[in-house]
């Protein structure tokens, strides 16, 4: 089963997901950066943080970008 990892940006700064997640697939992996995304924009709201700059990259197991997932 490929391991795709979630790097998160908020603004200027990236946080690298290091240890990845086992998926049965690539749609599988554009589902989980979803479900992040509107974890962290929740969380955000309910903090009163604004970013006008927040996104979810998708990495493949070489850690090469396969798709950006702005919110």
């Amino acid at each position: 089963m490929p391991r795709y990892y979630f790097h998160v940006k908020r603004g200027q700064v990236t946080v690298l997901d290091h240890d990845g997640v086992e998926l049965a697939n690539f749609d599988e992996a554009i589902k989980e950066a979803a479900r992040r995304a509107e974890e962290i924009a929740s969380t955000d709201f309910l903090q009163g943080i604004t970013a006008s700059s927040r996104s979810v990259t998708v990495a493949d197991d070489n850690w090469r970008k396969m798709i950006e997932f702005p919110f």
